[in-house]
């Protein structure tokens, strides 16, 4: 209800202070709520409806206890799964890297084999086509392992053989 008139504003004054007042009940109550607790929980009894309210509480305490173990229950399984996947993702791209690889070597095989090198000899990086007498890829630049080979057939062969165990001929 509005009042109009000569004592609108004594009106306002005195609600505002009442208001005021209201507002420090809250505190003082929600401080008094505080105090309780802590006598409460020191192990201090009052009266059996306070020791009800009391009861709640603990009950509310104790949920709140269960809450937070499966929230982080929930994390940790979120953390597991993603760690899963991760693991998933770097495997299928180790796989992914390991196919391409050996994809390039068969490749680079199919092409020395088609211009004549015969080596079927690829770069262990790139998967460039080599031939036996390189040193360094000539796609990216990585040094090549030195493999003596023969100088008909490009059959790998050692130091210690002195005849090819492919085509038979003579190695110096």
């Amino acid at each position: 209800m509005a009042f109009f008139g000569p004592h609108n504003a004594e009106i306002n004054q005195v609600n505002a202070q009442i208001k005021a007042e209201n507002g420090k009940i809250s505190g003082y109550q929600y401080t008094l709520g505080v105090l309780l607790l802590k006598k409460l929980d020191e192990g201090m009894t009052f009266d059996d409806e306070i020791m009800q309210q009391y009861e709640a509480v603990k009950a509310s305490r104790t949920a709140i206890e269960n809450a937070n173990a499966e929230l982080a229950r929930i994390q940790q399984l979120i953390a597991d799964e993603e760690a899963a996947r991760q693991a998933e993702k770097e495997r299928k791209q180790a796989e992914a890297a390991t196919l391409r690889a050996a994809r390039a070597a068969e490749l680079a095989a199919k092409a020395n084999s088609f211009f004549g090198k015969g080596t079927g000899k690829a770069c262990p990086a790139c998967g460039n086509a080599v031939t036996a007498d390189m040193a360094f890829c000539n796609k990216c630049g990585a040094k090549l392992p030195v493999q003596k080979t023969c100088p008909n057939c490009g059959n790998v062969v050692t130091d210690d053989m002195a005849f090819c165990n492919k085509c038979g001929t003579k190695l110096s």
